[in-house]
C-alpha cells in the first residue's frame, strides 16, 4: 500500500478533515498484533520495532485545552496506525502521545526492514503535506515526530495464567533499545539500529548513502553492540 501517490494523500486528508470536524474514524485496536504474539508465547520471535512519538507533546498539552490536545493525538495515532498496517506491520500499543508498531522479521528479516523504513518515509511525508495543514486550519499547533527502529529478537511473555485474559508484552533487546533511539532522535528524524543497517547493506536493499552514523556521547550512551560486546551500539539517521 502506498500513501505517497495524489490518492492515497487525498484519503488521507479527507479522512484527516473528518476527525477534525467529527471525531475520531476508527477502532483503532490492537487485537491483530495480540493474536500475532499469542503464537509465540514464551518464545522469541525476531521483529522490527518502529517507535513513533510527538515532539513537544508536554509544551502542547499545557497550553491547549485538553479536548483539542486529546484530538491532535488520536489523529496523528489513528493515521500512523493506518500506515504501519498498510505496510504490513501491527500496531502494538499506544503510550501517551506515542504509537509502537511491529513488523515480524522471523521469515525475511530484509523485507520486514524495507517495509518498516518504507512506512516511515510515508508517515513523514503525510505528517507534512496533510496533518499539518489540517491542524493548522483548525487553529491547531503543527507537530513534529521522533521515529526510532530496531531489529532484534522479543520474547513474548504473558502476565497471568490465561492465554484469552492475560495481559500480553513483549521484552528484549529490539524494544528497549528502540525507546533509548527515539529518545535521542531529533524533531523529523528517523534513526535505527545497527541491526537494520547490517541487515540491508548486506542484502543490497537500500543504499549506503541513505545513512548516516550518529556520533553518540559515550558517557550517556552505554550500550553494547550485539555484534561487536566490545563496541558502542550503533545508530544510523536514515535519509528517504
Amino acid at each position: 500500500m502506498s500513501f505517497t501517490n495524489v490518492s492515497g494523500l487525498e484519503q488521507i486528508r479527507a479522512r484527516v478533515a473528518k476527525t477534525l470536524t467529527a471525531g475520531i474514524q476508527l477502532n483503532m485496536s490492537t487485537d491483530e498484533s495480540k493474536k500475532l504474539l499469542k503464537r509465540h508465547v514464551n518464545k522469541k520471535t525476531n521483529v522490527v520495532i518502529i517507535f513513533i512519538d510527538v515532539n513537544n507533546s508536554t509544551e502542547m498539552s499545557l497550553s491547549l485545552p485538553e479536548d483539542r490536545f486529546a484530538l491532535m493525538i488520536q489523529t496523528f495515532a489513528q493515521e500512523i496506525s493506518i500506515a504501519v498496517t498498510g505496510y504490513g506491520g501491527y500496531v502494538f500499543k499506544y503510550e501517551g502521545d506515542a504509537v509502537i508498531g511491529l513488523f515480524p522479521g522471523e521469515y525475511d528479516q530484509a523485507k520486514a526492514c524495507k517495509n518498516a523504513l518504507s512506512c516511515t518515509t510515508s508517515i513523514q511525508e503525510f505528517i507534512r503535506e496533510v496533518i499539518n495543514p489540517a491542524f493548522k486550519e483548525n487553529g491547531l499547533p503543527e507537530i513534529s515526530i521522533r521515529i526510532g527502529l530496531t531489529y532484534g529478537y522479543a520474547l513474548v511473555v504473558l502476565y497471568g495464567n490465561s492465554l484469552e485474559k492475560a495481559y500480553i508484552d513483549i521484552i528484549g533487546s529490539s524494544i528497549s533499545l528502540a525507546s533509548k533511539i527515539v529518545s535521542i532522535a531529533k524533531p523529523n528524524q528517523v534513526l535505527v539500529g545497527e541491526s537494520i543497517y547490517n541487515i540491508l547493506l548486506s542484502s543490497e536493499s537500500i543504499s549506503d548513502s541513505k545513512f548516516i552514523e550518529i556520533n553518540l556521547d559515550p558517557t550517556k550512551w552505554k550500550y553494547l553492540s550485539r555484534s561487536d560486546p566490545e563496541s558502542m551500539y550503533r545508530v544510523y539517521e536514515y535519509h528517504s
